[in-house]
């Protein structure tokens, strides 16, 4: 008998350690819990600038993994779950103010989802801007509203929308034609930044644009209008652009000798740009209002017109937008 009871509590005793593990073996999952989540962050942060955590739980208090599941260029990190700017990201307010990702948690055998919002916030781009940006966007003012005292101011900036072809009248030599072709591609070296350029047309009825090269008394049996205007002013050149809704479709140019400086100047004139006002010693802008024949764009003018130019520069700003679209600018391609 006691033999007998001896084997019945050895088998007892090992039964119920047998039913123990099967009870921790066959315990549920429960997935883990995500919430929608909101985070925000101001336009042109830089790569690796934090937006936040997202935040899951998990009952069973497994490791969880997080996993984004959109090609944005933000960074999640799968462990942390925190979200920061990702290197080829450029934040722009005025492009996209919203960005919806889809991401998952994984606690190793179940997922669960949620759509994380990125708000971005508005900034003052100008208070950004370097000393030396923002010197560039009080001459672009200066320029393309015509703000030198030597001419009337204009309210908004105007600039061709399509290509000028210009057609040569006068006395255009080779060494002439050749000099305006230098010209030109200058001026279409600065422009690239958008779909206008110049180009020489050899039909008449074909341009939009007409440099002559002449006398002052001769321009009265060329430009009329021009004549008008000029024949009391003591000027080596003049230019006329006709525009309609802030956007020039027509010019006509008149200069009096074959040289760079004077062709420059009033091609400038005819793309939209007024007298310079950096005119001091011997490196003054040919932009200025009185110019020697050595007289250059200055690197700030050069500037002024690849942004003047750009596709992203739309025509017809007052000082106010000029300032916030060109700070904008200026910003997005310094990054």
């Amino acid at each position: 008998m006691k033999k007998s009871f001896f084997v019945l509590a050895t088998l007892l005793a090992f039964s119920c350690s047998s039913d123990s593990e099967d009870i921790a073996g066959n315990e549920e999952n429960t997935a883990p819990i995500i919430a929608n989540q909101q985070f925000q962050i101001a336009e042109h942060a830089p790569s690796e600038t934090g937006v936040g955590r997202v935040i899951a739980t998990d009952a069973n208090e497994d490791e969880l993994m997080f996993i984004l599941n959109d090609s944005e260029d933000f960074i999640l990190d799968e462990v942390t779950g925190n979200i920061t700017v990702g290197p080829n990201l450029q934040l722009d307010f005025e492009s996209q103010t919203t960005y919806e990702l889809s991401v998952s948690v994984f606690d190793g055998e179940a997922l669960a989802d949620a759509t994380i919002t990125i708000n971005v916030t508005d900034i003052n781009e100008f208070d950004e801007l370097s000393d030396e940006q923002k010197e560039l966007v009080a001459h672009f003012k200066h320029l393309t509203l015509f703000q030198d005292n030597t001419s009337p101011t204009q309210d908004v900036m105007r600039k061709w929308q399509e290509p000028m072809k210009l057609f040569l009248l006068g006395t255009f030599d080779n060494s002439a034609r050749t000099m305006v072709q230098e010209v030109i591609a200058d001026y279409n070296r600065l422009t690239d930044t958008g779909s206008f350029d110049i180009s020489l047309v050899t039909n008449e009825t074909e341009a939009n644009a007409k440099l002559f090269l002449g006398t002052k008394a001769s321009v009265e049996s060329v430009f009329p209008a021009m004549y008008e205007q000029i024949r009391n002013l003591n000027v080596d050149g003049f230019a006329v652009s006709s525009f309609a809704n802030d956007t020039y479709f027509s010019s006509e140019i008149w200069i009096s000798n074959g040289g760079q400086a004077i062709c420059r100047h009033e091609l400038g004139h005819a793309l939209g740009l007024g007298h310079s006002n950096l005119c001091d010693g011997e490196n003054a802008s040919v932009m200025c209002s009185s110019i020697r024949p050595q007289n250059q764009l200055l690197g700030i003018e050069e500037k002024v017109i690849s942004y003047f130019y750009h596709e992203a520069m739309p025509t017809g700003l007052n000082e106010n937008l000029i300032q916030d679209q060109l700070s904008n600018l200026i910003l997005l391609e310094d990054f």
